[in-house]
């Protein structure tokens, strides 16, 4: 099945027949706009060249160090603070892109050369030749989002800022680096005398202070000149994130004071102990430690990350310097994690929420972040990516291999896995440190619970090696009998994934509940079920086939045998049936999916309530299912379905979990199969944060939702904002066809497609539509649901280019197969229906046209309820072909059956009772009533005017008929 499993509707014209598309959701046509041309010609220099100035004789500014804050438009730099405004808010930006905003301020108007730049901001160092240009870059996005795009490049030359500005002294600049000695005061906490350095980078140092009474100890960060001010200010700001959150921790620490007024600018913290790197080369415990012991000093690490995580905080810089380690009393060795200068706060809003200032944080995020220590660098960080919970955790887990290795100097070079003789932490490093981070654990916390569950997983991967030998053993039996298709084995393949990960999911539910035996039990009798039941069939005398089965066959056979084999063991006979409900949902079986999911609500109900989570994923996964059947019947059910598991889940709905997660699921296809637009997309956004927090790597979730979302907006006529959305999931490594299947990605082109159609660039839509169909069509099969409405949206391109040659025999051919396939009363059947009457009448075929709409209305009506939102657009369009036809009784009697609420869920642009009040006063007066109709298109008329929904042509057609003599 294609990502929607089910997704009618896509091609269907919402109002008029032949020149009224604008209300339609996939027929606005918009005009793309042309990016604005951001080149800026340059003005001639003092040299004679055109553009080219001589080389300044100090490209870094006056040599009084005067510092300056300057202003122009919105933008206000503060050279004394380092600090970058853009309409009052901080921008957030690195050191690099900031220093060459200096100088080329301080020359304003003039050419800066490259090298000139390189000298003044890289100080001679050694450089690869993007980093200037990646600065530049860096500094015209923040400038653009202020309009303010100032930068002109000089081709071969370099770089000018073009004026006017302003600026306003800001005081001197102190003429000597920082030099601070051991035994002098702390500046401005003068109690305090300074002991001995800890740390010293470009424009910061780090002291150990202590009181010479009281031996007291502090640490202090000082910071000169701005550099390293917003540093020390976010980490002020983010230690009371954590504190005021989370509480007093000892694995953090305690910021206790801050001076931000006057230079030297410091950070006062309490004393956490030594770095790791230093306690392992002074104390020998390390070293004489077991890998038990090895974990648990890392799991300390790990928690204090995972618990910055949970309130929004990223570390961004972990590394074993970052790591202090103190003695505990009244024994053992505490983990402490410092030094949050680099890191990021997810919800800056959370701020307001605390009553805390956000100093050294900012709303806007110009470009990338590649800041940190290389060697722990994720890889998708150092390509520019912005940095994510993963790439701590690609952190972690190098510094885990260090820690368990006893050397924390070694780098992980090609491998590193011999070092590590366990394979379970062999495999949990290298899921920690994948360089593709879509493959990487989700979480920290998932990396915590695996090494703390790493007993239970030796004795589970003896299991599973034992039923691996097992399924080996039943392998080669059936090689020694005959060669089978290679498909039958992948079949097998992934059923017995599908139950395993349904018996895990299972397992995690009843672990607090049942003991170890019971679970090798139930583990043993799964791994029968697949060996003896399953694969066994295959075997010489089974009694499953004698020939190759098709993959519905197997599932058919996978069904039969579940009460004898596990009945009296409702919980694993749930998770079974849910599985195998997932596989014949998958293969567009709705009828046998349902049947299994019902099984499994009653399983789950029995062994472990109506409102456990297993029941209540049950539960909604059979509401989806039985919205995608389309039938009456089916959305009466799942209604009550939804109804009943909304009030089981009750407060969990409101939580950040798994069923609400679940809950906005179902609720959003239920919701869009009832062609119910605006709460279907509601339900989606709910479910979006919530999947990629939960499920990050879980690809065929995130791809339901996410191309939900793409073609609710397609459907509200926001054409623009779906093509973006839609072109950002097809460059998406999670969503890649590997991942989620070619037909899933076909979904996604055909999209694609009916947004380029809306917009008119029909070249352009037409071959992603036939490349897609021709996908579905190789995979899924000529017939099937998702093949036939690609075609259909083919058809429909073909019609809005005006070929009805081509048009008419796509639509026939794709309304004759789904009624045989699907039936004549199915929902998408009766729209198919309705769009081959569009095109009918569009191409002159009036009346077969009429007729095909009439009946997509009728039976839409009839089969699926008054206010059902297809039949409302069809109907509407009914009323206006009518009328073009003159056949005013009719028309009246089909806008006399027409609903606002129903028309404005099809289609959310503003005015449907106006629209309604002009048509109906069209029809009167074409009729001869004019005294009736006129005063309605009198009222209408203007208002429509003023909204700016309609085409021009339409207003003024409804004018001249108000302003006709009678």
């Amino acid at each position: 099945m294609s990502m929607r499993e089910g997704s009618p509707w896509a091609s269907v014209r919402c109002r008029s027949v032949a020149a009224t598309r604008r209300h339609c959701p996939h027929a606005a046509f918009k005009k793309p706009s042309r990016p604005r041309d951001r080149g800026r010609r340059c003005r001639s220099g003092r040299s004679g060249k055109p553009g080219y100035h001589r080389p300044m004789a100090n490209p870094s500014g006056p040599t009084d160090a005067s510092l300056f804050r300057w202003r122009f438009g919105a933008v206000e730099f503060d050279e004394s603070r380092h600090e970058l405004r853009i309409a009052g808010l901080p921008v957030d930006m690195e050191h690099k892109p900031l220093q060459v905003l200096a100088v080329l301020l301080r020359h304003v108007g003039e050419v800066v050369t490259k090298e000139e730049l390189f000298e003044a901001v890289w100080a001679g160092r050694v450089t690869v030749d993007h980093v200037l240009a990646t600065a530049v870059g860096k500094l015209r996005k923040a400038l653009d989002a202020a309009g303010e795009n100032r930068i002109a490049t000089v081709p071969r030359v370099g770089y000018r800022l073009d004026g006017p500005v302003e600026r306003v002294a800001q005081g001197q600049r102190l003429d000597r680096a920082m030099s601070f000695e051991a035994g002098q005061p702390v500046p401005g906490r003068d109690h305090f005398l300074l002991e001995r350095p800890l740390g010293r980078t470009l424009g910061s140092e780090v002291w150990l202070a202590r009181q010479p009474r009281s031996r007291d100890a502090r640490v202090f960060k000082f910071s000169l000149g701005g550099e390293r001010l917003s540093a020390i200010k976010r980490e002020a700001t983010l230690m009371r994130v954590l504190r005021d959150t989370l509480g007093e921790r000892d694995d953090f620490v305690r910021v206790l004071d801050w001076n931000f007024e006057t230079e030297p600018y410091f950070l006062e913290c309490e004393f956490g102990g030594v770095s790791l790197p230093d306690w392992v080369a002074n104390h020998d415990v390390l070293a004489g430690w077991d890998t038990a012991q090895r974990l648990g000093f890392f799991l300390q690490v790990a928690t204090a990350v995972d618990a910055a995580h949970g309130v929004g905080v990223l570390h961004k810089d972990i590394k074993p310097a970052n790591v202090l380690v103190r003695q505990r009393q009244p024994g053992g060795w505490q983990a402490c994690l410092t030094d949050f200068g680099n890191s990021r706060l997810l919800q800056p809003e959370r701020l307001a929420e605390l009553g805390i200032t956000g100093m050294g944080l900012t709303v806007t995020h110009a470009g990338s972040d590649s800041s940190g220590t290389p060697l722990y660098l994720a890889p998708e960080v150092v390509a520019g990516q912005p940095p994510t919970v993963r790439s701590d955790l690609y952190a972690l887990g190098i510094l885990l291999y260090q820690v368990l290795i006893g050397d924390l100097r070694r780098p992980m070079a090609p491998g590193w896995e011999r070092d590590i003789a366990d394979p379970l932490l062999v495999d949990d490093i290298t899921r920690a440190t994948d360089g593709d981070p879509s493959r990487r654990l989700g979480s920290v916390a998932e990396l915590i619970q695996r090494l703390s569950q790493l007993e239970q997983r030796r004795d589970e991967a003896e299991r599973s090696a034992q039923a691996a030998r097992d399924a080996e053993l039943s392998r080669q039996s059936l090689e020694r009998t005959r060669a089978r298709r290679p498909w039958i084995a992948a079949t097998i393949g992934v059923l017995s994934i599908g139950l395993l990960a349904s018996s895990a999911l299972w397992y995690r539910s009843e672990l607090q509940r049942r003991d170890a035996a019971l679970q090798a039990a139930r583990a043993e009798a799964v791994a029968r079920f697949l060996s003896d039941d399953l694969i066994g069939t295959l075997s010489p005398g089974g009694s499953g086939f004698e020939r190759d089965p098709t993959v519905r066959e197997m599932l058919e056979q996978a069904g039969k045998p579940l009460t004898g084999r596990f009945g009296d063991d409702p919980a694993t006979r749930g998770s079974i049936h849910a599985a195998l409900g997932d596989a014949w949902r998958t293969l567009g079986d709705r009828e046998r999916a349902a049947t299994h999911l019902r099984a499994a609500i009653e399983d789950y109900t029995r062994a472990f309530g109506a409102d456990d989570e297993l029941t209540l994923k049950a539960r909604y996964g059979l509401v989806r299912t039985l919205a995608y059947a389309g039938s009456a019947d089916g959305f009466a059910e799942a209604r009550s379905l939804l109804d009943e598991a909304d009030r089981l889940a009750g407060a969990r709905l409101a939580e950040d979990g798994e069923i609400a997660l679940h809950a906005a699921i179902a609720r959003g296809q239920y919701h869009f199969q009832r062609l119910e637009i605006e709460p279907s997309l509601e339900a989606h956004r709910r479910a979006d944060p919530l999947q990629r927090r939960l499920h990050p790597d879980e690809a065929p979730m995130a791809a339901l939702i996410r191309s939900s979302i793409a073609d609710a907006m397609l459907r509200l006529g926001r054409t623009e904002e779906a093509e973006q959305l839609l072109r950002t999931l097809l460059s998406d490594p999670l969503l890649a066809p590997e991942r989620i299947g070619e037909s899933t990605v076909a979904g996604y082109r055909i999209m694609l497609a009916r947004a380029l159609r809306s917009l008119g660039r029909y070249d352009e839509a037409l071959p992603l539509a036939e490349a897609a169909a021709s996908t579905s069509e190789r995979i899924l099969g000529p017939d099937n649901y998702t093949t036939l409405v690609q075609m259909s949206v083919i058809a429909s391109i073909h019609d809005y280019a005006g070929d009805c040659a081509k048009a008419l025999p796509i639509a026939r051919t794709v309304r004759e197969r789904m009624a045989k396939r699907y039936g004549e009363n199915r929902q998408a059947t009766l729209i198919e229906t309705g769009n081959l009457g569009f095109k009918e009448y569009d191409c002159g075929d009036r009346e077969t046209g009429l007729a095909w709409l009439g009946k997509a209305e009728s039976g839409l009506r009839r089969h699926f309820g008054e206010d059902n939102v297809a039949a409302h657009s069809f109907r509407y369009a009914l009323a206006r072909a009518l009328t073009e036809q003159r056949r005013y009784a009719e028309a009246l009697a089909m806008v006399d059956g027409l609903n606002v609420a129903a028309l404005t869920a099809g289609d959310a642009t503003p005015g449907w009772e106006l629209r309604l009040r002009a048509l109906r006063g069209r029809i009167l007066v074409l009729a001869g009533d004019a005294d009736t109709g006129r005063p309605l298109l009198a009222e209408a008329v203007p208002a429509l005017e003023a909204l700016g929904t309609e085409e021009p042509s339409d207003i003024a057609a409804l004018q001249q008929l108000l302003a006709a003599p009678d």
